[in-house]
């Protein structure tokens, strides 16, 4: 799933910091309630990755989720203003963050 931001061109996986004390699968977790409004799903963790992306040093932890069916989507229309379930082929018709082309093994730097 690829969600678009108020203040981002390209598309980009839930996400955000990982608060003092909390583990990355919780803050995935919170993200994920915070920005598409889905609690309680297992998440599986999917690697994670070092990068600079918007001009700081980074590292970013991704997981996965799996669902029966799509289940209905809560945006707050502040922050993420669109979603969109992408199938893997796609995925090259995306502008998408660094983060997530990192997580695709995809080179975006043109």
């Amino acid at each position: 799933m690829l969600l678009k931001s108020s203040y981002r061109a390209e598309w980009g996986f839930p996400g955000g910091s990982v608060r003092a004390g909390e583990t990355p699968a919780a803050a995935a977790l919170r993200e994920m309630e915070e920005e598409i409004g889905l609690a309680s799903h297992p998440l599986l963790p999917a690697g994670s990755a070092a990068g600079m992306w918007d001009g700081r040093r980074d590292r970013v932890h991704f997981f996965e989720l799996r669902l029966d069916c799509l289940p209905e989507l809560r945006l707050d229309n502040r922050e993420i203003v669109a979603a969109h379930l992408a199938s893997p082929e796609q995925l090259p018709g995306f502008a998408v963050t660094g983060a997530v082309a990192a997580y695709l093994g995809r080179d975006v730097r043109g």
